[in-house]
């Protein structure tokens, strides 16, 4: 399996992705950025230490500065990489994957996803011929990164009242914030605050089944909110003071709504929920989708002056901080809100439910011939194929597209009506039936 996906460079540690791929990796982004000032970063996995040091050696032997910054949310290192002028940044991480899995991922100077595979990085690491020099390194403090991001962001934050909040930092890089909301302000509680690239706490992924905990910590508490975070803390999955997780299309209808104004834009992921036309367009936001994948989201916000993007993993991109998705921007601009006085639970109950489903069914041959097979069957339907096949109508949206990151085939369905399980029982028969072509 290639290592190299959409938007990143990720694999199994040790069989898929090794110090030497690392290494040459690190020469084509050090000859991709002629030499220049990078900055450099990564989670807590613990193969990261050494993936980091094979792709920093790469990095050097092709004369770039690297300021590194050791574990750090990978927001913050984005925020840093433009706020000191730096040519890009690279981040070690293998997102919301297992343990065993690691990566390399890339930002641009403007701390946002870079499309590595529309870069020279690309054609450096096929065909060699790299910059040669001798690199320096400098060991920066992440704290006092985080702190150069806690005076920015507390520039912008009015919080017209005390807040307190249930942060869930699932032993990832998020763990390097604890103080970060309560030097602005706010009472926080920390779960899975300690540092552990096995991520014994409740795994890597935040989600309704893993943030149980801290979905009962915020009722006991009587927190305002919660927010759980994955390893890099790019992703912010929010619980509202009833303990519910709210859909990151709730969120983003609440921040739109209450935050931007009508003919503003706001970017959405191809698979996230139609709500966010039926909410926004009414009050005169425009709605755009981009193809599934936080790096296309990035790039699109940037690109058309939208003043959001959210995905329906939870990524948030709010310009007014940074271009970089940023789950601690998006939790401040919800506290914000709150802190006026209206609960969450009551904004994300003033927006109505539509039952969803995703399934993800793994496949043992090539996706895109299973995509091909399937572009086939449903061709009398005129499907989307802006990203994969989505076929829409008035009463439900079904969305088929290969996964990103593993060899998979995801299947989303959403319906105002009754008839869920009809829609996924026959949807899933026609792709049963592509995979057995």
């Amino acid at each position: 399996m290639t290592v190299f996906r959409a938007y990143d460079v990720r694999g199994v540690y040790g069989t898929e992705l090794t110090e030497d791929l690392a290494a040459r990796v690190g020469s084509s982004f050090g000859s991709f950025v002629r030499g220049e000032d990078v900055s450099l970063g990564r989670d807590t996995r613990t193969s990261g230490p050494a993936i980091e040091k094979a792709f920093l050696e790469g990095v050097l032997s092709t004369g770039c500065r690297v300021r590194s910054y050791g574990v750090i949310p990978i927001a913050v290192l984005s925020f840093i990489t433009k706020q000191d002028g730096l040519a890009a940044a690279a981040y070690i991480s293998a997102s919301h994957n297992p343990p065993e899995y690691n990566g390399i991922r890339f930002r641009t100077g403007d701390g946002y996803g870079l499309l590595y595979q529309e870069s020279a990085i690309m054609k450096y690491y096929r065909e060699g011929g790299f910059l040669t020099g001798k690199g320096t390194v400098e060991s920066h403090s992440a704290g006092s990164a985080i702190d150069r991001y806690r005076q920015f962001v507390a520039a912008k934050l009015n919080l017209e009242r005390p807040l307190k909040v249930v942060l869930d930092m699932g032993n990832g890089a998020a763990c390097t914030m604890n103080g970060f909301y309560r030097d602005l302000g706010m009472q926080s509680i920390v779960l899975n605050g300690n540092m552990d690239g096995r991520f014994p706490g409740r795994g890597p992924a935040p989600s309704e089944d893993t943030l149980k905990e801290a979905c009962r910590t915020v009722m006991k508490e009587k927190a305002d909110f919660g927010v759980g975070f994955d390893p890099d803390a790019d992703r912010g999955i929010v619980i509202d003071d009833r303990g519910r997780v709210i859909p990151p299309e709730k969120v983003a209808v609440i921040l739109a709504k209450r935050r931007y104004k009508p003919g503003d834009l706001v970017i959405s992921g191809f698979d996230c929920s139609m709500i966010l036309e039926k909410e926004l367009e009414p009050a005169g936001i425009k709605v755009k989708r981009e193809r599934v994948g936080d790096v296309f989201v990035a790039n699109t916000v940037k690109n058309t002056g939208a003043v959001l993007g959210v995905e329906r993993s939870g990524h948030f991109f709010l310009p007014e901080f940074q271009y970089s998705d940023d789950p601690f921007a998006m939790s401040l601009a919800l506290a914000e809100i709150i802190s006026k006085g209206e609960k969450l639970s009551e904004l994300a109950d003033q927006i109505p439910d539509y039952p969803y489903l995703q399934k993800s069914i793994r496949l043992q041959e090539d996706p895109s011939r299973v995509m091909l097979r399937l572009r086939e069957d449903l061709a009398s339907m005129d499907p989307d194929t802006t990203d994969g096949l989505k076929i829409t109508d008035q009463s439900h949206s079904v969305l088929i597209r290969p996964s990103n990151t593993e060899p998979l085939i995801r299947l989303y369905v959403e319906t105002s009506g009754g008839d869920l399980k009809e829609l996924v029982e026959k949807y899933e028969g026609i792709i049963g039936k592509a995979m057995s072509s």
